[in-house]
């Protein structure tokens, strides 16, 4: 299993793949901290 958490703030993730974590925490940049997430 693979574990994700952000460091802004106390979300945390399990999943079975590396390619799902990043999805759901690229996901999870866009909904809660979209200045973290675009950056040009």
């Amino acid at each position: 299993m693979i574990t994700g958490r952000c460091d802004h703030c106390d979300w945390q993730a399990l999943t079975a793949s590396h390619p799902e974590m990043v999805r759901l925490y690229q996901d999870h940049l866009r909904e809660h901290h979209p200045d973290r997430w675009f950056r040009v």
